[in-house]
């Protein structure tokens, strides 16, 4: 979660570290900004009015179980990632984590911003990726740590 917390206060030395607690305790800890953290954005290029936004992946399971948030409704946040996505006719394709920390490939009408479908890949894409056709087939390839893993599209 982006903000401060007692763990970021000075603490070269636990007098130091004492000082800054109680110079913090008149204010409320947490995020600074608020959410989503990581959000795609779809702009008409026409009128340059948004279209739609989604958050970017899911809520991060160290906002999910922090108990400070427990009795709050946060809804999706975003994981707060810079995601890889590339585009076909009709899709939006990108690849993040979900709420459970499993790294997913998303792909979103380009039209709503719905997401039509939601599939595990083996590791996160931390670099773009790219779509091919191929006999009619359309493949998504996303470099996954050290290794290219090709996806294809349902016919």
């Amino acid at each position: 979660m982006q903000g401060v917390s007692i763990d970021d206060l000075v603490d070269f030395t636990p007098v130091l570290h004492q000082q800054a607690i109680a110079a913090m305790a008149d204010y409320q800890m947490g995020p600074l900004f608020n959410p989503p953290y990581s959000r795609i954005t779809a702009i008409d290029m026409n009128t340059g009015e948004h279209a739609w936004m989604i958050p970017a992946g899911g809520t991060p399971s160290r906002v999910l179980n922090n108990p400070a948030m427990e009795c709050l409704d946060v809804g999706n946040t975003g994981s707060g990632n810079l995601v890889p996505m590339t585009i076909t006719p009709n899709m939006l394709v990108y690849s993040d984590v979900n709420s459970e920390d499993q790294v997913m490939l998303y792909a979103v009408d380009k039209a709503t911003g719905e997401t039509m479908a939601e599939v595990e890949v083996p590791e996160r894409s931390c670099y773009s990726m790219s779509t091919w056709t191929h006999d009619d087939r359309q493949y998504i390839i996303l470099q996954t740590g050290p290794r290219l893993t090709a996806m294809a599209l349902p016919e």
